[in-house]
């Protein structure tokens, strides 16, 4: 089965605030220089995009809470009857529908019903309501019928460059991880250290091109920082490895509260894709 196109879902946290329109332009904006697409549809809560193999790419995009490939098709019960039996072929199954453009009139429930029956009639597939093998999954929105069986887990967050700037020190992977959970909130970094570090993994979160600034001490992080209008640096540190800072920056700890385990795990979450 050649699939199509891909939907993304956005975080319901950005969706329902004031400036809505700036967070998913800035997604977009993000999708496009990562993944190097082009053509992206926006539509309410959704994005979609042609489909393209290295699509795991969309789980370094922080924003996305999860995303699936899919083919699309007329909006269009014997289309979309159609369609489902090439997902579809064996094993145990439900249907679920989201209609999310009422123009077309047969109720969720309804197509739910009519496409496992048609199913059932032309596959050696059967419906189990309770605990399928398979999902299919229909979506019909303003762009058409789109029919999936994957929904595949992103890191959410909000996109990067939707927070405020902060310098991040970078001294060893707990401090990569640190930067790493402030761009899942929106932050854009502005990564230094006292001497080279492998920030491989960053650049790969991040939209744009990263540099690693190298100083030989802290006011000269202070006065680059002061360059740039930022006011917070960002440190991995933890409560059991806490360290006085002279500094005139606010310190940012966001592994406060792990320990070791905790920063292993999390580590190898975001360089295991």
């Amino acid at each position: 089965m050649e699939l199509t196109h891909i939907i993304l879902r956005y975080g319901e946290l950005f969706l329902k605030g004031k400036n809505q329109a700036f967070f998913e332009k800035t997604l977009v904006h993000n999708v496009k220089k990562i993944c190097k697409i082009k053509d992206i549809t926006k539509l309410r809560g959704r994005s979609i995009l042609p489909y393209f193999n290295d699509h795991t790419e969309l789980k370094r995009i922080f924003g996305i809470v999860s995303y699936s490939p899919a083919v699309r098709t007329e909006k269009d019960t014997t289309k979309i009857q159609e369609m489902a039996v090439k997902l579809v072929s064996n094993g145990t199954f439900r249907v679920e529908t989201k209609r999310s453009d009422k123009t077309f009139k047969t109720p969720s429930p309804k197509l739910n019903i009519e496409v496992g029956k048609y199913i059932e009639k032309h596959t050696n597939a059967t419906f189990d309501l309770t605990k399928p093998d398979t999902i299919l999954r229909i979506e019909i929105n303003q762009g058409g019928a789109y029919l999936f069986t994957d929904v595949i887990k992103c890191f959410g967050g909000l996109p990067v460059g939707t927070g405020g700037n902060v310098v991040t020190l970078i001294e060893s992977d707990a401090d990569v991880l640190a930067a790493l959970l402030m761009m899942k909130r929106g932050m854009s970094i502005f990564p230094v250290a006292s001497k080279k570090h492998d920030i491989t993994l960053l650049q790969q979160f991040c939209p744009v091109p990263l540099t690693l600034h190298i100083f030989t001490n802290q006011h000269e992080i202070d006065t680059f920082a002061h360059t740039k209008n930022i006011l917070a640096m960002v440190i991995g540190e933890t409560f059991d490895n806490l360290k006085k800072h002279t500094t005139e920056l606010l310190i940012l700890r966001p592994l406060i509260g792990f320990d070791t385990k905790d920063i292993t795990k999390s580590f190898i979450q975001f360089s295991n894709l």
